[in-house]
Order: structure tokens, then sequence, then C-alpha cells
């Protein structure tokens, strides 16, 4: 009797922790596949980044650019209408840049927090 009793412990011992594997196994296996997730998003997010930074950094050059031309412009400038017309330029290379900077940030929202 005691040999019946102890093997009936045993089985359902046995049984509680083939439940907690296959418990464990599935929550290893849900596990698995967030970190993947999470890695393929890291792996957007750094390309997006990349390409934000690369779409600035040319962003910039084109200023520059535009700010020697404008210094050349009012090296050049003799009357008060060159000159307005070198604070408009001046006016218009300033919005560019704050534009640039406007839809660069869109870029970056819209593609990384859909």
């Amino acid at each position: 009797m005691a040999i019946v009793i102890a093997a009936y412990f045993f089985g359902y011992s046995h049984g509680q922790n083939k439940e907690e594997l296959s418990n464990a196994r599935a929550e290893i296996t849900a596990l698995r596949s967030a970190l993947e997730e999470h890695k393929a998003q890291q792996t957007a997010d750094a390309v997006s980044l990349a390409e934000l930074r690369a779409a600035e950094s040319n962003s910039r050059n084109e200023l520059d650019r535009m700010r020697q031309q404008l210094a050349s412009i009012e090296r050049m400038s003799k009357t008060d209408a060159d000159r307005e017309r070198n604070r408009c330029l001046k006016l218009a290379i300033r919005s560019k840049e704050l534009l640039d900077r406007a839809e660069q940030a869109i870029r970056f929202c819209e593609k990384n927090h859909k």
C-alpha cells in the first residue's frame, strides 16, 4: 500500500514538473519573439537615425553654400536696393533652414512613431 501511495505522489509530482516545464518553454518562446521584434525595431531606428543625420548634413552643406554666396553678393553690394535684396536673401536662407529642420523632424516622427 505504501508503494502505491509513493507511486501516486511521484506521478503527481512528475506531472506538475512536466507542466511547469511546458509553461517555461512557452514563456521562453514568447520572450525570444519579443526580443527579436525589439532588435528589428532597434535596427530600423538606427537606419532612420543614420538617414536623418545624412539629410541634416546635406542640408547644412547647402545652407553653408548659400551663406557663402550671400557673403560674396554682400561684398559686391553698392546700393540700398542691393542691400535690401541681400536682407531678403538672408531671410530666405533662414526660412529654408527652419523648414528643413521641421521636415526632418516630421519625417522621423512619421517613420518611427506610427
